[in-house]
């Protein structure tokens, strides 16, 4: 009798809606290429500690649909941070918002939202603070955990079902990031 007590306790509990999975943080390391931000290249860490859902993105979605970036920046202030980019002797880069795909090959692509702040990331502090409110790294990495990623410093985006999109880039010189490679 006991036996079929647990029997269906573990039915029970098998039938009932599951939590998805929750991922582990992971850090990256890359060199980010002489440029606007530092004279020669540099390396860099690259953290994501909260990956965002799928009911995130929608909901992101639905309020870009209804409000447009300045909406959407409202949210992104509001949410805790997902991820950063770490560069000696400047503050940390914050990304409110992350998401991955997995690409055929085996391979993935990461996108991080950043919100454009003041401060030593900057490479203009004149222009784009009306249109252009955000900031997107975009890390290509192979089955291997091995890639490249790019920095928008000034960044206009949409956000669209699958999320974020680059519409324009307004300082015409994205950084580059090279050697990147899953650290754990």
């Amino acid at each position: 009798m006991r036996s079929l007590a647990l029997v269906a306790a573990a039915i029970a509990m098998l039938a009932a809606p599951q939590d998805a999975v929750e991922r582990k943080p992971e850090r990256f390391s890359a060199i980010m290429t002489a440029g606007p931000l530092t004279p020669t290249p540099t390396g860099v860490e690259i953290g994501i500690d909260r990956w965002s859902t799928e009911d995130v993105r929608a909901g992101l979605f639905d309020i870009f649909h209804a409000g447009g970036q300045p909406a959407l920046l409202e949210a992104l202030k509001k949410a805790p941070i997902a991820g950063y980019v770490r560069m000696a002797n400047h503050e940390r880069l914050r990304a409110s918002y992350v998401q991955e795909e997995t690409r055929g090959d085996g391979g993935r692509r990461i996108l991080m939202l950043c919100i454009r702040y003041p401060g030593d990331w900057e490479l203009s502090r004149d222009s784009g603070w009306t249109d252009h409110l955000y900031r997107l790294v975009a890390l290509t990495l192979d089955p291997k955990n091995h890639g490249t990623g790019i920095l928008f410093h000034t960044a206009q985006i949409t956000f669209s079902r699958d999320g974020p999109d680059l519409v324009h880039e307004l300082s015409g010189q994205p950084t580059k990031l090279l050697s990147l490679q899953k650290v754990r």
